[in-house]
């Protein structure tokens, strides 16, 4: 039989997933392009800022990875182009074909542009660079406030702003509560802490999620001493300030901007149809419209339920997009009709700063504290050992 060739750009959840899936299959042979050599588990960054665990926790090498499958090649470049006249993806430095397209990569910080200097003065956490260039800096600055304490404690506020209150945005301010606390606490240091603020645009946190969830976490970021402000809309932030729109400001060391995501820029130079956040719009199968062997998968696309409504985006999102998009090549292989995307939400699992957590398991069961917490941690150890076991094998390779 002939084989075909699968190009996935992306190395993110749905990437990975989607080449588990095909591996298998002798007839398939799959070339993955990242422009990063690594894996980034961004689920996870809120650990690694709060200093819990190193740089190396939340990536895999993706050249170890690929060569452990024996059929994946790994292209560490950035796609300019496709043509799909051709079946051709275009990096800016070669061409490569396919038969079968995968899109998943990602997304990145949405910085509405009717908020001034947003952009400019806040920090995001959507990369690995980001992430440390905020670990960094802000370790800098509590050396610095030690410091200045020996002057005495009359010493400017140390605030940290999160703006947008739901999953990423509540999950760090948790964190980064918890690790100040924690901090202050060890150091026994008698002066004035940090202050964290979660700017919460709408009503309540978490915005249209369960309500166990929205008072699990709202009830423990309050715990952790976390000023949840509702309803507040940022209308501005300068340099170490912002302004509300309702007239109030408040300073800050440092600003994390959550409020929402758009599709990575690779959406702007392929000449598909997106929506205003560049989202690739895809059909029920998780094509793009008019290209039955071209498939979007996570962040990167503007995913609709059965309802027409959209689905948000998680990591979950991009691997039960990546086995159904796996499944209908592997269908398309044998001359079988595709099925449609359904996406059913298999539970949801949220850290809360130290060893504590809330969570919806399979079949409805609700948790939270220490046994959230555990569980969170083991469904990320599962996901990520077999990675590990397989990019030491593809080392040796």
């Amino acid at each position: 039989m002939k084989s075909v060739h699968v190009v996935i750009i992306g190395g993110g959840y749905g990437g990975i997933r989607a080449i588990e899936q095909l591996a298998a299959n002798s007839r398939i042979t799959m070339t993955l392009i990242d422009k990063n050599p690594y894996h980034y588990m961004q689920a996870e960054v809120y650990d690694f800022i709060a200093n819990k665990v190193d740089m190396s926790h939340i990536m895999i090498d993706l050249p170890s990875l690929c060569k452990s499958f024996g059929t994946v090649k790994f292209v560490c470049d950035e796609v300019s182009a496709i043509d799909t006249a051709s079946s051709l993806v275009q990096t800016q430095t070669q061409s490569i074909h396919y038969d079968h397209l995968i899109i998943g990569t990602g997304s990145r910080t949405y910085f509405p542009d009717f908020i001034k200097g947003l952009r400019e003065h806040t920090h995001g956490v959507k990369s690995i660079p980001a992430a440390l260039d905020f670990k960094q800096q802000f370790e800098r600055s509590l050396l610095n406030r030690i410091e200045a304490q020996s002057h005495g404690c009359d010493v400017e506020p140390f605030n940290i702003i999160i703006g947008g209150a739901g999953l990423s945005g509540v999950e760090i301010a948790a964190e980064m509560a918890a690790y100040a606390n924690s901090f202050y606490q060890n150091g026994n240091f008698g002066c004035r802490g940090i202050d964290v603020y979660l700017i919460d645009a709408y009503e309540s946190i978490l915005f249209g999620m369960d309500p166990f969830l929205i008072e699990s976490a709202y009830e423990r970021l309050i715990k952790l001493g976390v000023h949840v402000w509702h309803n507040n809309r940022i209308s501005e932030v300068r340099e170490r300030e912002i302004l509300l729109d309702s007239g109030t400001t408040l300073t800050f060391e440092f600003m994390i901007f959550t409020g929402g995501i758009a599709a990575s820029t690779l959406t702007q130079y392929l000449g598909f149809e997106t929506n205003r956040k560049g989202h690739l719009v895809v059909n029920e199968n998780l094509n793009i419209p008019a290209h039955e062997n071209i498939y979007a998968i996570g962040d990167i696309t503007q995913a609709l339920d059965e309802n027409a409504k959209f689905i948000p985006p998680t990591a979950q999102l991009a691997e039960r997009g990546a086995e159904h998009v796996a499944a209908n090549i592997l269908r398309s292989l044998k001359g079988e009709p595709k099925r449609p995307f359904r996406f059913k939400n298999q539970g949801i699992m949220i850290a809360l700063g130290g060893e504590y957590g809330a969570g919806i398991l399979p079949g409805g069961i609700k948790v939270k504290g220490y046994l959230a917490y555990l569980i969170k941690k083991a469904i990320f150890r599962l996901y990520t050992n077999p990675l590990r076991r397989r990019s030491t094998i593809g080392k040796r390779r």
